[in-house]
């Protein structure tokens, strides 16, 4: 398990440790969560946008076009996530795109990408963890699927150095 990974665990752990200790965890407003979804759809977009485009310069159906691909997929998948929890909570998703992307599109170089996706996976499972606890129970177990599935991207993304 990459260090990374371990660090999202330990913060995942901190925060459900927390939110045990108070006697009732204080939940998200609406506005809040209304936020915290859409910045979460901001940098799914990105990151799928982002993982598009460095696909298009890997030889199709290679060993790293295929694990990028299955990474691109997992990002695409979130944002179709949060969008439907957003109207669910009926809140306006946003059509922004992360910075994220922009930044990613500059950067050359199959390592330095790869650890750039993997600083983005991590940030996005870092929010995910130190927010859960606060999370509506009707939202917790898609975002913890999603922090899950960040936490596996990394690995996925680290196997492919």
């Amino acid at each position: 398990m990459s260090s990374t990974s371990e660090e999202v665990i330990a913060i995942t752990k901190r925060a459900w440790t927390r939110a045990e200790s108070e006697a009732e965890p204080l939940r998200m407003t609406q506005p809040e969560l209304g936020g915290f979804l859409n910045l979460l759809l901001e940098a799914e977009r990105a990151g799928a946008k982002l993982i598009s485009a460095y696909l298009d310069e890997l030889p199709l159906e290679s060993a790293r076009w295929a694990g990028m691909r299955a990474v691109q997929l997992d990002e695409a998948r979130n944002c179709a996530v949060l969008l439907h929890l957003l109207l669910e909570a009926e809140v306006t998703p946003t059509p922004a795109v992360g910075d994220f992307y922009g930044r990613g599109l500059a950067i050359r170089g199959w390592r330095e990408r790869v650890e750039f996706l993997n600083r983005g996976q991590a940030w996005v499972a870092r929010r995910l963890a130190a927010e859960l606890p606060r999370v509506p129970e009707n939202a917790r177990a898609a975002l913890q699927a999603m922090l899950e599935s960040h936490v596996a991207n990394i690995g996925s993304c680290e196997a492919l150095l």
